[in-house]
């Protein structure tokens, strides 16, 4: 290598130090040769041979990213990142970050191995998440609840209302929609949980409008007022509202407890006070 011999023409001509170079990227070959030379080198992907003679030998031959990406995560709090947090209230010990993602996965939504590992990282800095080389642990539930509940934003786009005909199933019509994701939003299933009633038309978030109004068909009509309409549609960005959802013997799902808590918690004074109940719940099933 060109750059081998000259650092160490360089050494040569400063005797107190110790050859070194930094290159894109280092295979075994490469460092093979770095060591027969008696020169240090590192790259960017972790891959390197640090050599004092007489004093250290250090030896690093993972080479599995020769790109890492070093994109710094948002709120892990917030979005896809939030399913990470949400998983660990539900089960609150990981042996790897694989078997939390493929909890995550059970759960209904996927999310990137890398993901996990950064969401992982912010929430241990924060002391809510403990990490050792065989587990994943929820040390502080209480404040994973509250700062999921800070970062809780409802991102509704659009919305569409329906009076559906009686007797109509519509929730099999909206499940039998290739690729259309649908659940009862939190507020409209706070009553499974909590003595609670919302008045108005049950409130379903979806992920595709057009699509679920085509789902529905003709069993449905377009209502412009609120109040007369027996469905709500949101269409909704967010992943947690399709996170593990509560199935009844019909087939209708519903929003998972800790979704009916972020919504009610951030509504009005009747809702916030419903949540109280709902967050003692889940501190209490963990």
């Amino acid at each position: 290598m060109v750059a081998t011999a000259e650092v160490k023409k360089i050494v040569q001509k400063n005797n107190f130090l110790n050859p070194m170079i930094l290159v894109p990227y280092l295979n075994r070959d490469r460092l093979s040769e770095l060591q027969k030379e008696g020169v240090s080198g590192i790259d960017p992907s972790g891959n390197g041979i640090v050599v004092v003679p007489g004093k250290l030998f250090v030896l690093c031959t993972g080479e599995p990213n020769r790109n890492p990406s070093s994109q710094p995560l948002g709120n892990p709090y917030q979005g896809r990142s939030a399913l990470v947090g949400r998983t660990l209230l539900s089960k609150k010990n990981h042996k790897s970050l694989g078997e939390l993602a493929d909890e995550i996965g059970r759960g209904g939504e996927t999310i990137s191995l890398s993901q996990v590992s950064k969401a992982v990282a912010a929430m241990s800095e924060d002391l809510i998440v403990g990490k050792t080389a065989g587990s994943i642990g929820l040390l502080d539930p209480m404040a994973l609840l509250d700062k999921l509940g800070k970062a809780w934003t409802n991102d509704t786009r659009r919305r569409r209302y329906l009076r559906i005909g009686k007797g109509s199933e519509w929730w099999k019509s909206l499940s039998a929609a290739t690729d259309l994701k649908w659940a009862v939003t939190g507020e409209s299933s706070a009553g499974r949980y909590v003595s609670f009633t919302q008045g108005g038309p049950v409130r379903i978030a979806v992920n595709r409008l057009d699509q679920a109004r085509e789902a529905i068909g003709d069993a449905g009509k377009d209502e412009t007022i609120p109040s007369f309409a027996d469905l709500e549609f949101f269409e909704v960005g967010d992943p947690g509202y399709f996170f593990a959802n509560e199935s009844d013997a019909m087939g209708i799902r519903w929003a998972s407890k800790l979704q009916t808590w972020l919504e009610l918690q951030s509504g009005d004074a009747r809702q916030r006070d419903a949540s109280r109940d709902l967050k003692s719940q889940i501190i209490q099933g963990i």
